[in-house]
């Protein structure tokens, strides 16, 4: 007999959660997430298909039965392409996601596997054996980017064809076929499925719901995305303070700064610097086990060879201080979740151990600078106290320094960065906003003089730059950019150890 659709929900009890014993998610959503993620990751698509067919088979669906299911499904996916494409084109939505810290982020992915798990779908929370990548450590990979390109995945997917849309998966593929013996490797096998022909419709009716979970998914998290921003929320707060209060550019800089930090710290041998993924499979790194019995302390090493090259080295603090080179990506590195191709991070990282603020000078350019900017550089170098230096008209150099030693660590850090990537007019113009504010009035020096040195040293397009800076400046009521960044950007970013040195 045809199954009924409408009747679903009695006949199909929910197997797999109660096989792996998962939490009830409205009693603790976060050991729900864990327990499934676990379950997902120690099964296979024939063992969670062989699971859910002990209540079905293919003489349950008729072509009708299959006409509706796909018809539903395509349903929802056109809804779910019209939220995103809106989220996407209007909302500034991967901006603003990137720069939620990373347990809002996980709140709201969890409300979208909570919506999804009950929805109406054939076997609920169950659905979720059949997507390995709907998990919340896949999506808070790289800052939240692994969020943000599943969501672009399924919206490039659902709108490039006019039928439901199957989101490809290689590990859930695995099953699409299996033979009529499989059926005999089932632990509790009635004589009615000794007798099935195949697993092909009931693998399409999985799929369809795989898809249909997934669909529900991305509404349910949106949904809690959006009520957030509109409620303005206390976790939503900081990141919307930064979107209406500074140009664009500067929150998708911000964000895109989020997408490129580590979410661990790497592990490099202490004598070579090489990490695992340097050398290659198969390779174990080893640690001092001295260190790690008396001090509870890892220092790593490749090989025996490179332990005993570093050993003259390592001996004077083995087992008795905690120390190491601090290699960069390392827990040694108070900067080890920035990538070595970030040039904020390697400025502070090249700074000695024990700096003063004038230690920060310039640094050497990528690039070609123009020569009012190469002379910039030649006399800051050669005075290590001066910030930067301002022109009169008359060509009598103006030395700039700035007192409060938060803005100096911010004015000096742009500085560096303006002077080693000429081409990066958002840090010059935040320099040039800074002193057009302190100093435009100062005796031979005006806005005009000001500006005209600076396009000099950055080209004519930093005036505009800085003009949208105190455009924005103005709005808020908070000071200039340099000022903005000291006081509010840790609502973003925590206690990040760079933070901290600022």
């Amino acid at each position: 007999m045809a199954l009924e659709i409408k009747d679903h929900a009695d006949l199909l009890p929910p197997l797999l959660s109660k096989k792996f014993n998962i939490t009830d998610v409205n009693q603790d959503a976060l050991k729900w997430n864990e327990e499934w993620e676990a379950a997902i990751a120690s099964s296979t698509a024939a063992d969670v298909l062989k699971e859910i067919s002990h209540f079905l088979d293919d003489s349950f669906f008729t072509p009708d039965n299959i006409e509706f299911l796909h018809r539903d499904l395509r349903g929802i996916q056109g809804h779910v392409a019209e939220i995103l494409r809106s989220l996407f084109n209007k909302g500034h939505f991967d901006t603003i996601w990137l720069l939620l810290n990373v347990a809002e982020q996980r709140r709201h992915i969890l409300e979208g596997l909570k919506g999804a798990s009950e929805a109406p779908t054939f076997w609920g929370q169950d659905c979720r054996a059949f997507c390995p990548e709907v998990t919340v450590s896949n999506f808070l990979t790289q800052g939240g980017k692994g969020f943000v390109d599943f969501l672009t995945r399924v919206l490039e997917i659902t709108e490039s064809s006019t039928k439901p849309a199957f989101l490809p998966n290689s590990w859930w593929e695995q099953a699409s076929n299996l033979p009529n013996p499989w059926w005999g490797q089932a632990s509790d096998v009635s004589p009615r499925k000794e007798t099935s022909q195949s697993t092909k419709l009931l693998f399409e009716v999985a799929t369809i719901q795989r898809n249909k979970f997934i669909g529900h998914f991305v509404l349910s998290s949106a949904l809690s995305i959006v009520r957030d921003i509109t409620d303005r929320s206390e976790g939503m707060k900081g990141v919307l303070h930064i979107m209406e209060n500074t140009e664009g550019y500067v929150a998708q800089s911000l964000a895109h700064v989020k997408t490129t930090l580590r979410d661990k710290p790497l592990i490099r041998c202490e004598n070579c610097t090489k990490t695992p993924e340097d050398i290659g499979q198969g390779v174990r790194f080893m640690v001092c086990s001295v260190c790690k019995t008396k001090l509870k302390f890892e220092v790593h090493y490749c090989s025996q060879s490179c332990q005993k090259d570093h050993w003259s080295v390592h001996k004077k603090s083995c087992g008795k201080k905690k120390v190491t080179r601090g290699l960069s990506g390392t827990k040694g590195d108070s900067l080890w979740a920035f990538s070595e191709s970030d040039p904020v991070a390697n400025l502070l990282r090249n700074l000695p151990e024990r700096f003063t603020l004038r230690d920060i000078g310039v640094n050497p350019c990528k690039g070609k600078r123009s020569p009012a900017a190469e002379r910039q550089a030649v006399m800051l170098e050669a005075d290590k106290d001066a910030d930067y230096f301002l022109f009169t008209a008359s060509g009598e150099r103006v030395r700039f320094v700035i007192d409060d030693r938060g803005a100096k660590m911010i004015f000096r850090t742009n500085r560096g960065v303006a002077m080693m990537q000429p081409t990066d007019t958002a840090s010059a113009s935040a320099l040039g906003e800074y002193m057009l504010r302190l100093m435009s009035k100062y005796p031979g020096l005006s806005r005009d003089i000001i500006l005209k040195q600076l396009c000099a040293e950055y080209g004519d397009g930093i005036t505009e730059d800085i003009v949208q800076l105190e455009r924005q400046s103005q709005e808020r009521g908070t000071g200039t950019f340099i000022e903005f960044f000291l006081k509010d950007w840790s609502k973003v970013f925590g206690n990040f150890s760079w933070l901290a040195l600022l």
